[in-house]
């Protein structure tokens, strides 16, 4: 996948995360839970990790991964 920002090739692997994964419009200090509607839980799990399949461009540190289809843990 070519890296929608700086043109250069991706490579391909895994995002791993701990257990709360939120994408906010706003920075929250304390909490993760969602405040505004554009917020998005992207993962919530009380004993395990996260494993997102993705692509990271190490040119420009830009990662796009698939939040809708985590992978589970080995």
């Amino acid at each position: 996948m070519k890296c929608p920002k700086c043109g250069v090739e991706m490579n391909t692997g895994y995002l791993q995360t701990g257990n709360l994964v939120a994408f906010n419009k706003q920075r929250h200090k304390i909490s993760l839970n969602s405040k505004d509607p554009e917020d998005v839980m992207v993962s919530r799990r009380a004993f395990t990790s996260n494993d997102f399949t993705g692509y990271i461009c190490k040119q420009c540190g830009l990662i796009v991964f698939d939040y809708l289809n985590p992978k589970t843990r080995l």
